[in-house]
């Protein structure tokens, strides 16, 4: 007689994969249907529970919103701060943290324009649209080796290859400003030539009907983003013409980011990645039901980041399957998946620092403080609510009915808080009883008929070990065949 096979799902590799965006029958055996705060990449084949988030200091600025967010490293490492700006009574304010946070003596700026920062010998600048200045030391600042002439004030800024590019004035918002290369000799170690007729600037296809959004820079070239075009640098010189690469582009700055080599945006419908070639979405199996959910009006409110291995998108405040919370969906690009987690508070913005933790990813949030992302087992106090839902389980043919009227297997670590539930075709969840201390938990099931099942295990944490999923087996289920309804 052959030996019966015990069906067996121990394995969620391919993390989120919508029921709704495959065939049921395309749909891989080793994803889930949905998840809230599980992630698939920190052991590979488990759901385990995203660790917390902790504030870098006390509050910044209370129940104020962020503006900007970067670090800034000087010559030789030193100083090594965080710049945060976030807004105020009339006027925003920018902050440096050294240790604790300090209010800098820039306390006058707009209370609606995000703040964008490039770090470039030595130096920190800062524009917003209404202002252009720099500092070394974070505290105070002034206009030294900004732009100064023609009334050209820019929304954008970004380091490349010795030198700045700036985009955003309000009066050319098709053209980008070069600075020269940095010079630490001279004085001063940068200038701009902003002449409307001989400056250092380059037009980026004034006919296409849009303005420059944001860049970025991949494989030694230079990606310059519009609101739904691409175009691609290969050189920054004034006769460079601006190489279209897609007709797909990014929001924002802040909804652009880079992760292992390659450059990740949003484009307001989709998430996509490239290498400097053409972009591939990688949002539609996934998440694509989250970003489908985003307001057009908030769209430009999206925000990117990345740390090592994984790149988050923060898309606010929406409601999905009847929770409303402000969520961030996680990609990692290690195994090529997608997570999804929520908190309590709104991860506005993302910069990389460096402090005694390491280098790790950071958020200013909407309560007004400041975050080391991933650290800790709450979100500042508040414990972390979790939940993984399986695919429907077929246990051979979709067609025939099975019945479980015995014990199935439950593999879990830390999972002392923690149930798991179950539905079968067509129902709701109840329901199963079982301790899931222990790291294997036998389970008396009641008797349950269906051509197929959905698992979900939930809890609420605030350990300092992460509850881990590992998945189920199913020892004593009967193949009933072919039941007509």
């Amino acid at each position: 007689m052959a030996k019966r096979t015990i069906p067996t799902y121990r394995d969620f590799s391919k993390g989120r994969i919508t029921d709704y965006s495959a065939n049921v029958h395309l749909i891989p055996s080793n994803s889930v249907s949905n998840s809230y705060n599980v992630n698939f990449d920190d052991t590979i084949g488990s759901g385990k529970v995203r660790k917390g988030v902790t504030a870098i200091g006390s509050v910044v600025a209370s129940g104020k919103t962020p503006l900007g967010l970067t670090e800034f490293v000087g010559l030789s490492g030193t100083p090594n701060y965080m710049l945060s700006v976030f807004t105020g009574a009339s006027t925003a304010s920018l902050y440096y943290y050294d240790g604790s946070w300090h209010t800098s003596g820039l306390t006058s700026l707009s209370n609606s324009a995000k703040c964008r920062f490039a770090s470039l010998g030595g130096r920190s600048f800062v524009v917003n649209g209404a202002t252009m200045l720099s500092s070394s030391d974070g505290n105070t600042w002034s206009t030294t080796n900004c732009i100064t002439t023609d009334s050209v004030v820019p929304s954008l800024l970004y380091r490349f290859a010795g030198r700045l590019l700036a985009a955003g004035y309000s009066a050319n918002k098709d053209r980008i400003y070069f600075s020269s290369l940095i010079d630490l000799s001279a004085s001063p170690t940068l200038t701009w030539s902003t002449s409307p007729t001989a400056g250092d600037w380059i037009d980026v296809n004034p006919d296409d009907g849009d303005n420059v959004t944001g860049f970025s820079d991949v494989s030694n070239v230079v990606l310059v983003f519009k609101r739904n075009n691409l175009y691609r640098l290969s050189t920054v010189t004034k006769s460079t013409d601006p190489e279209a690469l897609y007709n797909v582009g990014a929001v924002s700055q802040e909804a652009i980011t880079k992760c292992q080599g390659m450059v990740y945006f949003y484009s307001g419908n989709a998430i996509y990645s490239t290498n400097g070639g053409y972009p591939t979405q990688i949002s539609r199996l996934g998440v694509q039901d989250f970003i489908d959910n985003v307001p057009q009006a908030n769209w430009s409110n999206v925000s990117m980041g990345s740390d090592e291995f994984n790149v988050y998108v923060s898309l606010g405040q929406i409601t999905m399957n009847g929770l409303t919370n402000y969520y961030v969906l996680k990609f990692s690009t290690r195994d090529q998946n997608w997570s999804v987690h929520y908190y309590p508070f709104n991860p506005v913005l993302f910069a990389k620092y460096t402090d005694s933790n390491g280098r790790r990813i950071r958020i200013a949030d909407s309560a007004g403080y400041v975050d080391t992302l991933n650290f800790g087992s709450t979100d500042r106090g508040t414990p972390i609510f979790y939940s993984l839902e399986t695919q429907e389980l077929e246990f051979g043919s979709r067609g025939t009915t099975d019945k479980m009227s015995g014990h199935i297997a439950a593999y879990t670590k830390n999972g002392q808080n923690s149930k798991i539930q179950v539905k079968t075709e067509g129902g709701d969840y109840s329901d199963i009883d079982g301790d899931l201390t222990s790291s294997v938990t036998i389970i008396e099931t009641a008797n349950l008929d269906g051509r197929y099942f959905k698992f979900k295990w939930s809890g609420v944490t605030d350990s300092s070990q992460p509850p881990e999923f590992q998945g189920l087996e199913f020892p004593e289920y009967e193949d009933q065949g072919y039941i007509p309804d």
